[in-house]
């Protein structure tokens, strides 16, 4: 199942149902928070994992309700990982979760900082293309990762295996 963890802004602008108690995550590949920023008059979506912190910023243009946000991350995880060692990752933990999408809060304020971090950086990076920008702020060492970089953490995670 993926999991998408909109900050209460971006919640109440969507008007997504986010229940107070997190449910249970069982594919850290599959776990993303999302917050809106504007650069300029432009919205912007920052989606991170929750593990890792990989980051992936796209236009929020035309996002307004729960379908067009889940649609943009897809969209965004085909642009950031295609043609990369990721690439795997999505197909095989990301993309087949997609039919069953669930909310969750934002897990603590340590993530969230992160990410206010990462979308900080991201301004000054706004003419790269959508994947460059992504792997430009990946390699960007975090506290929250003991000062690991999001492109080294995210490779290591592992979604649940299936048989079939």
């Amino acid at each position: 199942m993926l999991t998408l963890r909109p900050t209460k802004m971006l919640a109440k602008r969507l008007k997504l149902a986010v229940p107070a108690v997190p449910p249970p995550v069982d594919n850290r590949v599959a776990d993303w928070c999302v917050h809106e920023f504007r650069d300029g008059r432009q919205r912007h979506l920052m989606f991170c994992n929750t593990a890792s912190l990989f980051p992936i910023v796209l236009s929020g243009r035309g996002v307004t309700d729960a379908n067009a946000l889940i649609r943009r991350f897809l969209e965004g995880a085909w642009l950031a990982f295609e043609g990369t060692e990721l690439e795997l990752h999505r197909q095989r933990w990301i993309e087949p979760e997609a039919g069953a999408v669930q909310w969750a809060p934002i897990p603590d304020k340590v993530v969230l900082s992160s990410v206010n971090e990462l979308i900080f950086m991201a301004r000054h990076g706004m003419d790269k293309s959508p994947a460059e920008l992504a792997w430009w702020l990946a390699q960007t060492p975090m506290k929250a990762l003991g000062y690991n970089s999001p492109d080294r953490v995210f490779p290591t995670l592992r979604g649940p295996e299936r048989c079939g």
